[in-house]
């Protein structure tokens, strides 16, 4: 993943979710979600019970579009 697709999901306003190496997803449901590093070398994601996660752009392997499978519409 680079920096620039990131922005780029972020700026489009539709819901997205970061697949990770692990196999971890993180939803983000909404731009205030998410932030990106200066540098861009990693991304913050909150969820709704604010808590945080900070996710390093190496170990990211794609963006879904939309929610994830199971997650009620907001």
């Amino acid at each position: 993943m680079t920096r620039s697709q990131i922005v780029a999901a972020i700026e489009s306003g539709e819901p997205f979710t970061l697949l990770m190496a692990d196999g971890k997803e993180y939803h983000v449901p909404h731009r205030d979600y998410i932030s990106i590093s200066p540098k861009g070398s990693y991304v913050t994601v909150y969820d709704d019970d604010e808590h945080f996660f900070v996710l390093p752009l190496l170990t990211m392997t794609g963006l879904a579009s939309g929610r994830p499978k199971g997650a009620p519409a907001s």
